[in-house]
């Protein structure tokens, strides 16, 4: 039998995103990541389709509380939603949000607006992002377990996970995925830092996304990071 388990967890990226150009009542702020698993894609000859929307709130709202409405929001939108908390960070500030995974349509995008404000979440009309910005998304984790401290994503496609010691720092994390990626041990491959909570204790993963994962590759990566 297969050892699926359903965690909550959180992902932090830094990634670009940008508006999208599209006519919503009130001039909403939407936006998208520009550039999905970009340390992927930017070394593919593929074209990686954005994926992730974020649709900023005048209030958070826990992922806790999100659940609860999203039967709801499916209601009104006929439409099955992957929805998560958000926090964005840009400089100094944070913002808010909804983020939304693999949307089937951007036209309806203002019909998920009327859905939300029908659920008393207003959305936020104008912001200001830097160039590239934090994003810390809450989400609900459906994984198979492969071996001990090795997951693979029952939900996302090409998506695996491994367990470390520890949070590290953004410089330190880019600095040793940038020389795994390049000293050609492994396949290619995006990676993200995340934490799942599992009774009451913090889990530290790492994210890796690629095409061609599996489980020797989830193990490769992981021994060359252990390494560093």
């Amino acid at each position: 039998m297969e050892n699926t388990i359903h965690l909550n967890g959180i992902v932090i990226k830094h990634e670009k995103l940008v508006q999208i150009a599209l006519s919503t009542p009130n001039n909403v702020y939407i936006a998208e990541a520009s550039s999905p698993y970009a340390d992927y894609y930017g070394h593919s000859p593929r074209t990686a389709t954005p994926n992730s929307i974020f649709l900023f709130t005048k209030r958070f709202h826990f992922l806790e509380q999100l659940m609860c409405y999203t039967p709801g929001i499916e209601k009104c939108l006929h439409e099955r939603i992957n929805i998560a908390s958000a926090i964005i960070e840009s400089g100094d500030k944070q913002f808010p949000a909804i983020r939304v995974k693999d949307f089937p349509d951007y036209s309806q995008l203002v019909k998920l607006q009327k859905c939300l404000s029908e659920k008393n979440m207003p959305l936020v009309e104008k912001i200001h992002l830097e160039e590239e910005v934090k994003t810390i998304v809450s989400k609900v984790f459906v994984l198979k377990e492969l071996e001990p401290d090795f997951f693979i994503d029952q939900v996302e496609e090409h998506k695996g996970y491994f367990i470390v010691d520890r949070h590290f720092e953004s410089e330190e994390f880019q600095r040793a995925i940038t020389q795994i990626r390049y000293n050609g041990v492994c396949k290619l491959f995006d990676a993200e830092q995340g934490v799942l909570f599992n009774n009451g204790k913090l889990i530290h993963i790492v994210r890796i996304f690629s095409e061609a994962l599996d489980l020797d590759m989830l193990k490769c990566i992981r021994k060359e990071f252990v390494k560093l």
